[in-house]
């Protein structure tokens, strides 16, 4: 869906004269501004205004700034970002790109970094299953959602034609061009395309320490070229049903930075992807109470790494990997009477993965999702209930296929107002749910010991929380907060072993992690005068991951790996006339680089902090907006991932042209 429209209010004027006239009806059309305070479930979300003032890359960078998020960065503009919520796991979160799936069968999760930021509307995270209807039924098959909507331009509108270019230019040899158009075709159809490119050397100097030596040294291996674009068509039929078409393709070849070796900084790793989907959605609306949501999608990702150092008969490793997919969605929504409304929905998805590898078993997964879903509003109450039915079918052209899984999940949620009109809002939930090993999990053929055995890894969480939101008629004119406590439990986390040696490995069902948390989440805006507005958010999390898999081993009750007890983010900016200044900071306290909690392995906290400057210069026809920043203005050198040090102090210059 790359194009959204609201239903409009019809209004009636009125006109005073000695003749009776009859007036054409005027339809207001407008973007509904949703209040992530007001759900009965976690919700988080970064609306255009804090994207620009964030001015992230890709949305990795954006969904740093979520309380309960952990991006897992290699570091610099061309290294791999993944997201883990809630220490649940990479592989835990779902991916939805304008209301449909994006995933990955081979290994699970999804390269954040492949997703510019540039024509993101809004930014969401929702702990559970988010809580509108119709949704495909595959969206409830995650423990989170992070979902991303297109594009930057008021799709509302669709008889004014509008434009976008401009430039993104920093350090270690950043240069981002990228350019859209919004084309209405005719009072009910639009186009609307999009395309950004990436050059970036990614050579940052870095301090590495090593007992009474130390070095600096410059990144190798980082530099990436990469293309994306994307163009949306939504049409607008008679009876106000809406059919939209997105065609989203990416291409890159970077090269994969190694972790860092004292006086050894070679590394040869490269990696090229060529990714390519095309999906629709079409909603029909057969009155106030039933609307009807089809949606369809084929995507083909491929992969293709090189390393001419891997130890082989070969001489290095030269592996391609081709996965294509079809998937299909048809849901149902309903209201009866006053209080209830419930959902149906039906996915099916077929996937294929095949290798230039010897051996490769070319697996084929077809899975099938059935969701339940039932609502309750009344007054002070608001309630959510949802039941999924998931099967899994595997089979491979050779080798031995994993077992048919057919698994039953639930989740609750519940909302409670003190009054209707109360700005505090108590709310609970509870969800189990389970993944499926990967097809790297169960067929990667550099493990020799295959195991098609490996059970599902199952997820139980339980939230509960309030929030308070209130508008005001001061300098502060809005104020928001939202705590959370939470606790989740994995069991039979798959996890990699040593068999024979540490270059052989085999995957098995023997983890138990248990997660308790805190999120706190606070968002306020108001304005020092007419022409000076400002806002400002903060996002905190306390959290403490503990394996518990074998109460005889040495680690039993240690952390699990890269979860700091304390981290968070703030934003504050200032907006006076055509002028914009902003602050950012994100902060991460002491975590482990292994699951065994030995001083040699635990990482130092860091903080980086960024700032902004914006100026919008309006001309008759369009307007320039001019942007430095600072990002990392300490100079802070940390690792997000041990042995991959991440950028130090950079600078960047963004100029835009639109006609916004």
């Amino acid at each position: 869906m790359g194009i959204f429209t609201m239903p409009g209010t019809v209004l009636f004027a009125q006109y005073k004269s000695d003749s009776g006239r009859v007036l054409q009806k005027v339809t207001v059309t407008g973007e509904r501004k949703q209040n992530p305070f007001a759900a009965i479930v976690p919700v988080q979300v970064l609306n255009r205004e804090a994207l620009l003032q964030i001015n992230a890359e890709n949305i990795a960078d954006a969904a740093r700034y979520f309380s309960g998020v952990l991006i897992k960065d290699y570091g610099g503009v061309g290294g791999l970002k993944t997201i883990s919520v809630r220490s649940l796991g990479g592989l835990n979160t779902g991916l939805v790109y304008d209301g449909i799936t994006i995933a990955d069968a081979q290994t699970g999760q999804v390269d954040l970094s492949k997703f510019s930021a540039t024509f993101v509307q809004t930014l969401e995270l929702d702990q559970t299953n988010p809580q509108q209807i119709p949704l495909p039924a595959r969206i409830y098959s995650s423990a989170s959602i992070l979902s991303f909507t297109s594009n930057s331009f008021n799709t509302t509108n669709f008889t004014q034609k509008k434009w976008l270019a401009g430039m993104n230019t920093g350090s270690f040899g950043l240069w981002q061009p990228y350019a859209g158009l919004y084309l209405p075709v005719s009072k009910n159809m639009v186009v609307s395309a999009n395309v950004q490119a990436t050059w970036a050397k990614g050579d940052y100097p870095y301090q590495i320490e090593n007992g009474m030596f130390s070095q600096k040294a410059y990144r190798s291996n980082s530099d990436i070229q990469a293309f994306q674009g994307e163009v949306n068509t939504l049409n607008r039929f008679a009876d106000s049903s809406t059919l939209q078409i997105k065609v989203w393709g990416y291409s890159s070849e970077r090269g994969l930075p190694g972790s860092i070796i004292f006086f050894n900084d070679i590394s040869v790793q490269r990696l090229q992807d060529k990714n390519f989907f095309i999906q629709s959605r079409y909603l029909k609306k057969f009155n106030t109470n039933t609307s009807l949501l089809v949606s369809v999608k084929y995507s083909t990702l491929y992969t293709k790494y090189t390393d001419p150092n891997f130890l082989n008969n070969a001489g290095g490793l030269d592996d391609r990997y081709s996965q294509n997919e079809i998937y299909g969605s048809i849901a149902l929504s309903h209201r009866m009477g006053k209080y209830f409304s419930f959902s149906l929905a039906s996915d099916i998805a077929s996937t294929h993965l095949s290798a230039n590898i010897k051996a490769f078993p070319n697996p084929t997964r077809t899975s099938l999702w059935n969701s339940f879903v039932i609502e309750f509003t009344k007054s002070h109450w608001q309630l959510n209930a949802s039941i999924l039915n998931t099967d899994i079918n595997d089979k491979t052209e050779t080798g031995t296929a994993a077992a048919n899984k057919n698994k039953f999940t639930a989740a609750f949620a519940i909302g409670y107002k003190p009054k209707p009109e109360s700005p505090f809002l108590f709310r609970f939930f509870y969800k189990d749910i389970f993944r499926m090993p990967t097809f790297n999990d169960l067929y990667y053929t550099y493990n020799v010991n295959i195991n098609p055995k490996l059970l599902p890894e199952y997820s139980t969480q339980y939230d509960a929380g309030f929030t308070y939101s209130k508008n005001f008629k001061s300098a502060l004119s809005q104020f928001s907060i939202s705590v959370d406590g939470y606790y989740n439990g994995i069991k039979d986390k798959i996890i990699a072993v040593p068999s024979q040696n540490l270059f052989i490995w085999t995957m098995k069902n023997i983890g138990k992690v248990q997660i308790n948390g805190i999120d706190i989440n606070g968002q306020a805006n108001g304005k020092f005068s007419p022409v000076v507005r400002w806002s400002a958010r903060i996002a905190y999390t306390w959290q403490q991951a503990l394996d518990v898999s074998d109460p005889s081993s040495t680690i039993y009750k240690n952390e699990i790996p890269y979860t700091p007890s304390h981290s968070g983010s703030a934003l504050a900016a200032v907006y006076y006339k055509t002028w914009s200044a902003g602050y950012s900071i994100l902060f991460s306290g002491e975590r482990y680089a292994l699951g065994e909690n030995d001083p040699t392995n635990l990482l130092p906290g860091w903080d980086e902090q960024d700032a902004f400057v914006s100026c919008q210069l309006p001309f008759k026809y369009f307007q320039t907006i001019i942007r430095g920043e600072v990002d990392n203005i300490f100079n802070q050198q940390y690792d997000v991932v041990h042995y991959y040090p991440m950028p130090g102090r950079s600078y960047k210059l963004s100029i835009t042209i639109n006609s916004l």
